[in-house]
């Protein structure tokens, strides 16, 4: 799957977006800060997952504690 994520100050201009969109039978959605945040937060975790194991010991002196 390939996704494109369209910002504008212009409600009008997104909208004419989205109407392309289904007319080109393109799955489309508006989303909230909120629902984009968290998905960034989610693929970086997942992203995070594929490195090697990290021990307690290391993580807290990276935090110098």
């Amino acid at each position: 799957m390939t996704a494109a994520l369209f910002e504008s100050e212009s409600k009008n201009d997104l909208k004419i977006l989205m109407e392309l969109a289904k007319k080109l039978g393109i799955r489309a959605r508006y989303v909230t800060s909120k629902e984009l945040e968290e998905h960034v937060i989610a693929h970086n975790i997942s992203e995070g997952m594929k490195t090697s194991d990290v021990s307690r010991d290391e993580i807290m002196k990276a935090l110098g504690k």
